[in-house]
């Protein structure tokens, strides 16, 4: 019965969160840079508008880690990016996007290795 009771508030909270074309079982790949956070950033941003996409800033995460969102030019979030100081020296970039999408992991993998 109390399940039947939370029903309505789970379905109203399901909607509250745009997953974009990442979906909620995305692929995974971490890119190591050997440049600091803000330097890392800003080849990403370049990077993007290289591969007509866009890098949004969209929060600061625990432990310091920029969580910002990879666009389209239909303003669709097509992978999400963390961005953290990893061992002192060096930049953490992961990036999360849909699977079986080979369009945006070529993007990926062109944005990460202009700015390795």
């Amino acid at each position: 019965m109390k399940i039947l009771l939370m029903l309505p508030s789970l379905f109203l909270l399901s909607g509250c969160v745009d997953l974009g074309d990442v979906g909620i079982h995305p692929e995974e790949e971490t890119y190591y840079v050997n440049q600091g956070k803000n330097q890392v950033i800003d080849c990403l941003h370049y990077a993007a508008s290289k591969a007509n996409l866009s890098l949004e800033y969209d929060d600061t995460l625990p432990e310091n880690i920029d969580k910002y969102n990879l666009m389209n030019t239909e303003n669709t979030t097509v992978a999400w990016v963390e961005i953290s100081n990893f061992n002192g020296r060096q930049t953490s970039v992961e990036f999360y996007y849909a699977p079986h999408a080979p369009d945006i992991h070529r993007s990926v993998t062109t944005i990460a290795e202009r700015c390795t």
